[in-house]
Protein backbone atom coordinates (compact mmCIF):
# COMPACT_ATOMS: atom_id res chain seq x y z
CA UNK A 1 0.00 0.00 0.00
CA UNK A 2 1.24 3.59 -0.47
CA UNK A 3 -0.14 7.32 0.36
CA UNK A 4 -2.91 8.10 -1.52
CA UNK A 5 -2.20 11.50 -1.46
CA UNK A 6 1.44 11.53 -2.65
CA UNK A 7 2.68 7.95 -3.57
CA UNK A 8 4.95 7.61 -0.98
CA UNK A 9 5.80 4.05 0.01
CA UNK A 10 6.63 4.73 3.59
CA UNK A 11 3.46 4.50 5.72
CA UNK A 12 3.04 4.23 9.67
CA UNK A 13 -0.16 2.22 10.87
CA UNK A 14 -1.72 4.36 13.85
CA UNK A 15 -3.34 2.82 16.75
CA UNK A 16 -7.01 3.68 15.69
CA UNK A 17 -6.05 1.75 12.19
CA UNK A 18 -5.37 4.71 10.24
CA UNK A 19 -2.48 4.70 8.39
CA UNK A 20 -0.15 8.06 8.41
CA UNK A 21 2.79 8.65 5.36
CA UNK A 22 6.00 9.56 6.43
CA UNK A 23 6.21 11.83 3.35
CA UNK A 24 3.34 14.41 3.44
CA UNK A 25 2.24 13.62 6.82
CA UNK A 26 -1.22 13.59 5.78
CA UNK A 27 -3.68 10.66 7.67
CA UNK A 28 -6.44 8.31 5.36
CA UNK A 29 -8.49 5.50 6.77
CA UNK A 30 -8.68 2.25 5.05
CA UNK A 31 -11.92 1.53 5.93
CA UNK A 32 -13.42 4.70 4.57
CA UNK A 33 -11.29 3.83 0.96
CA UNK A 34 -12.76 0.58 1.17
CA UNK A 35 -16.29 1.81 1.19
CA UNK A 36 -15.75 4.58 -1.12
CA UNK A 37 -14.10 1.95 -3.63
CA UNK A 38 -16.90 -0.56 -3.31
CA UNK A 39 -19.75 2.31 -3.66
CA UNK A 40 -17.59 3.57 -6.67
CA UNK A 41 -17.76 0.33 -8.28
CA UNK A 42 -21.55 0.03 -7.79
CA UNK A 43 -21.94 3.40 -9.39
CA UNK A 44 -20.32 2.78 -12.16
CA UNK A 45 -22.05 -0.83 -12.48
CA UNK A 46 -25.10 1.15 -12.78
CA UNK A 47 -26.57 -0.33 -9.53
CA UNK A 48 -29.00 1.97 -7.90
CA UNK A 49 -27.96 3.62 -4.60
CA UNK A 50 -30.17 1.25 -2.91
CA UNK A 51 -28.90 -1.98 -4.31
CA UNK A 52 -25.23 -0.81 -3.60
CA UNK A 53 -26.62 -0.02 -0.14
CA UNK A 54 -28.03 -3.81 0.28
CA UNK A 55 -25.01 -5.33 -1.37
CA UNK A 56 -22.35 -3.70 1.07
CA UNK A 57 -24.03 -2.73 3.86
CA UNK A 58 -23.39 0.63 4.17
CA UNK A 59 -25.76 3.08 5.22
CA UNK A 60 -28.13 4.66 2.18
CA UNK A 61 -27.60 7.87 3.34
CA UNK A 62 -23.69 7.15 3.00
CA UNK A 63 -24.31 5.72 -0.72
CA UNK A 64 -26.20 8.73 -1.38
CA UNK A 65 -23.53 11.33 -0.56
CA UNK A 66 -20.63 9.62 -1.76
CA UNK A 67 -22.89 8.96 -5.21
CA UNK A 68 -23.20 13.32 -5.31
CA UNK A 69 -19.40 13.48 -4.89
CA UNK A 70 -18.82 11.01 -7.35
CA UNK A 71 -20.87 12.98 -9.81
CA UNK A 72 -18.93 16.50 -8.79
CA UNK A 73 -15.37 14.83 -9.35
CA UNK A 74 -16.77 13.31 -12.91
CA UNK A 75 -17.80 16.98 -14.03
CA UNK A 76 -14.91 18.04 -13.01
CA UNK A 77 -12.89 15.18 -14.91
CA UNK A 78 -15.09 16.53 -18.35
CA UNK A 79 -14.23 20.08 -17.98
CA UNK A 80 -10.31 18.93 -17.69
CA UNK A 81 -10.40 16.87 -20.31
CA UNK A 82 -12.08 19.29 -22.17
CA UNK A 83 -9.55 22.26 -21.44
CA UNK A 84 -6.57 20.14 -22.58
CA UNK A 85 -7.96 20.15 -26.42
CA UNK A 86 -8.07 22.93 -29.03
CA UNK A 87 -9.64 21.32 -31.67
CA UNK A 88 -13.53 21.91 -31.68
CA UNK A 89 -14.76 20.43 -34.54
CA UNK A 90 -18.74 21.01 -34.33
CA UNK A 91 -21.15 22.15 -32.06
CA UNK A 92 -25.18 22.12 -31.90
CA UNK A 93 -27.54 23.12 -29.65
CA UNK A 94 -30.09 20.43 -27.54
CA UNK A 95 -33.50 20.83 -26.11
CA UNK A 96 -34.10 18.68 -23.94
CA UNK A 97 -38.03 17.62 -22.87
CA UNK A 98 -38.51 15.32 -20.34
CA UNK A 99 -41.05 12.12 -21.20
CA UNK A 100 -42.47 12.21 -17.63
CA UNK A 101 -45.07 15.09 -18.17
CA UNK A 102 -45.35 15.58 -14.56
CA UNK A 103 -42.06 17.21 -14.97
CA UNK A 104 -42.22 20.94 -15.89
CA UNK A 105 -38.35 21.57 -16.80
CA UNK A 106 -36.90 21.53 -20.29
CA UNK A 107 -33.41 21.77 -20.28
CA UNK A 108 -30.96 23.59 -23.37
CA UNK A 109 -27.36 22.53 -23.54
CA UNK A 110 -25.01 23.08 -26.38
CA UNK A 111 -22.98 19.86 -27.32
CA UNK A 112 -19.57 20.31 -28.99
CA UNK A 113 -17.20 17.45 -30.53
CA UNK A 114 -13.90 17.88 -29.69
CA UNK A 115 -11.06 15.72 -31.42
CA UNK A 116 -13.86 12.65 -31.12
CA UNK A 117 -14.61 13.12 -27.24
CA UNK A 118 -18.45 14.99 -26.35
CA UNK A 119 -18.37 18.28 -24.08
CA UNK A 120 -21.73 19.80 -22.68
CA UNK A 121 -22.40 23.68 -21.77
CA UNK A 122 -26.00 24.36 -20.16
CA UNK A 123 -27.26 27.27 -21.24
CA UNK A 124 -30.14 29.57 -20.32
CA UNK A 125 -32.80 28.33 -18.04
CA UNK A 126 -35.77 27.64 -19.73
CA UNK A 127 -38.06 28.00 -16.25
CA UNK A 128 -39.49 31.59 -17.50
CA UNK A 129 -41.07 29.92 -20.06
CA UNK A 130 -44.56 28.25 -19.77
CA UNK A 131 -44.25 24.60 -20.80
CA UNK A 132 -45.70 24.24 -23.51
CA UNK A 133 -43.47 22.10 -25.95
CA UNK A 134 -44.69 23.39 -29.33
CA UNK A 135 -43.52 27.05 -27.89
CA UNK A 136 -40.28 25.83 -26.79
CA UNK A 137 -39.84 24.13 -29.51
CA UNK A 138 -40.41 27.18 -31.86
CA UNK A 139 -37.79 29.38 -30.07
CA UNK A 140 -35.53 26.88 -29.81
CA UNK A 141 -35.54 26.98 -33.77
CA UNK A 142 -35.98 30.34 -34.36
CA UNK A 143 -32.58 31.06 -31.58
CA UNK A 144 -30.52 27.62 -32.17
CA UNK A 145 -26.97 27.94 -31.89
CA UNK A 146 -25.14 25.57 -34.60
CA UNK A 147 -22.07 24.82 -36.03
CA UNK A 148 -22.49 21.52 -37.88
CA UNK A 149 -21.05 19.27 -40.31
CA UNK A 150 -21.87 15.79 -39.78
CA UNK A 151 -23.10 15.68 -36.54
CA UNK A 152 -22.89 11.32 -36.19
CA UNK A 153 -20.63 11.76 -32.60
CA UNK A 154 -23.13 14.47 -31.29
CA UNK A 155 -26.17 12.79 -32.39
CA UNK A 156 -24.57 9.58 -31.13
CA UNK A 157 -24.63 11.81 -27.40
CA UNK A 158 -27.89 12.78 -27.77
CA UNK A 159 -29.27 9.13 -28.56
CA UNK A 160 -27.26 8.05 -25.61
CA UNK A 161 -28.36 10.30 -23.13
CA UNK A 162 -32.26 10.47 -23.73
CA UNK A 163 -31.70 6.68 -23.29
CA UNK A 164 -29.45 7.46 -19.98
CA UNK A 165 -31.81 9.98 -18.21
CA UNK A 166 -34.58 8.00 -18.76
CA UNK A 167 -34.24 5.67 -15.73
CA UNK A 168 -34.00 8.68 -13.68
CA UNK A 169 -37.58 9.00 -13.96
CA UNK A 170 -36.84 12.89 -13.69
CA UNK A 171 -33.80 15.22 -12.70
CA UNK A 172 -34.04 18.49 -11.27
CA UNK A 173 -33.49 21.40 -12.31
CA UNK A 174 -30.17 22.06 -9.72
CA UNK A 175 -28.87 18.40 -10.69
CA UNK A 176 -29.58 18.61 -13.92
CA UNK A 177 -25.80 19.25 -15.04
CA UNK A 178 -23.92 16.64 -12.85
CA UNK A 179 -26.55 14.02 -15.02
CA UNK A 180 -25.62 15.84 -18.09
CA UNK A 181 -21.79 15.42 -16.74
CA UNK A 182 -22.15 11.49 -15.85
CA UNK A 183 -23.85 11.04 -19.44
CA UNK A 184 -20.76 12.91 -20.63
CA UNK A 185 -18.50 10.89 -18.57
CA UNK A 186 -19.90 7.59 -19.10
CA UNK A 187 -19.92 7.99 -22.99
CA UNK A 188 -16.28 9.54 -23.51
CA UNK A 189 -15.02 6.42 -21.83
CA UNK A 190 -13.34 8.69 -19.22
CA UNK A 191 -11.88 7.36 -16.02
CA UNK A 192 -12.57 7.91 -12.34
CA UNK A 193 -10.09 6.09 -9.40
CA UNK A 194 -10.89 5.60 -5.80
CA UNK A 195 -7.98 8.23 -5.51
CA UNK A 196 -9.63 11.15 -7.39
CA UNK A 197 -12.50 10.89 -4.62
CA UNK A 198 -9.85 11.85 -2.51
CA UNK A 199 -9.89 15.69 -1.13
Amino acid sequence: MSCIYCGHYILYKLKDGNFKCAKCKRKFSPKKLERKAKILKGFLDEMTPKEISQKYNISYATVVKEIKNIRIVMAQICEDEFLKKEDIKEFEEYLYIPKNKNIKSAQNFLTIDFGGKIYNIMLSSLKNYDFNEKELKKLFTQNRIIKIYEKKLIKKFWEYFEDFIKKYKGVSEDNFFYYLKEAEFRFNGYKIEVKDLIY
